[in-house]
């Protein structure tokens, strides 16, 4: 799945190159920070309740919420970057190294 997102966004930063649009690649800043690495920095399934959070008491129940029993849900921070994630990728776009060789090669 990253590997597709990373080659999409890859694309759409080349069809924008004229408007100065690069891409950098938060790969490298992820090494060991993977979803099942210590630390991770991105979040697994992460259940929340319904109430003060992601769910409101009173709203309708939603996809997220089916398999999850009584007034627990899917939050919406699973498989979002967590503080460790937000860490990498703030990394990853402040880095001033040259651009990949996939999007020079694109120029």
């Amino acid at each position: 799945m990253a590997e597709y997102s990373e080659s999409k966004q890859r694309e759409l930063a080349l069809s924008m190159s004229a408007s100065n649009v690069r891409y950098r690649s938060p790969q490298a800043a992820f090494e060991g920070k993977r979803i099942c690495d210590s630390p991770e920095g991105i979040n697994g399934v992460v259940a929340g309740p319904n109430g003060d959070g992601d769910f409101h008491h009173g709203d309708k129940n939603t996809q997220l919420c089916w398999w999850f029993t009584g007034d627990t849900c899917l939050s919406r921070e699973s498989y979002h970057p967590n503080q460790t994630g937000t860490s990498a990728y703030a990394q990853a776009f402040m880095t001033a190294s040259p651009l990949s060789a996939a999007t020079r090669q694109g120029r």
